[in-house]
C-alpha cells in the first residue's frame, strides 16, 4: 500500500538473474539482433569481448526481480520510466541483483484511494559495479 513507503527506504531483492547464453541469444534474435547479441564469435571481436544483453532485455530483467520483493505492492499501474542509464555491459554469466529505493512519495489530490511513488532501481553485477538505473514513478493503491 502507499502509506508503506518511505522516501529514503531502500529494499535489496532476495534474488538474482544469470544472464545465460541462450536467454541472451533468444531475446536479442527477436527484439534487438545486433551481432554482440547474437553472434558470440562477433561478440567475441566487439567492445565487450563476449556476449551482452540488449537494454529492453536488461529492463525486463529489473521488473523481474522487482516482481520478487517478499511483500505485494498494491501497484495499479506504471506511469513512467525516467533517467533510465546503461552504466555497464551486462554480459555472459553476470549474476544480477537489484536494489530499490524510494525516492519520493505523494498522495493524490484528487483522488484519496491513490498515490504516486517513486524509486530508483539499480540494477548490480557480481562485482557490485552498477550495471543499469531508472527511476520508475508507479501509482499505487492507499488503504
Amino acid at each position: 500500500m502507499f502509506d508503506d513507503f518511505e522516501q529514503g527506504e531502500r529494499w535489496e531483492v532476495d534474488a538474482t538473474y544469470v544472464m545465460s547464453e541462450d536467454e541472451i541469444v533468444s531475446y536479442a534474435k527477436k527484439w534487438d539482433p545486433q551481432p554482440f547479441h547474437i553472434d558470440k564469435d562477433a561478440a567475441a571481436k566487439s567492445i565487450y569481448g563476449t556476449l551482452t544483453a540488449c537494454g529492453t532485455h536488461i529492463q525486463a530483467v529489473v521488473l523481474y526481480l522487482a516482481a520478487r520483493l517478499p511483500e505485494e505492492t498494491a501497484v495499479l499501474g506504471a506511469l513512467g520510466y525516467d533517467e533510465v542509464r546503461f552504466h555497464k555491459a551486462a554480459k555472459l554469466n553476470d549474476t544480477l541483483r537489484l536494489v530499490i529505493e524510494c525516492i519520493e512519495t505523494k498522495p493524490s489530490s484528487s483522488k484519496p484511494d491513490r498515490g504516486v511513488v517513486k524509486n530508483r532501481h539499480i540494477l548490480m553485477n557480481q562485482s557490485d559495479e552498477v550495471v543499469f538505473t531508472q527511476t520508475t514513478t508507479l501509482l499505487i493503491k492507499r488503504a
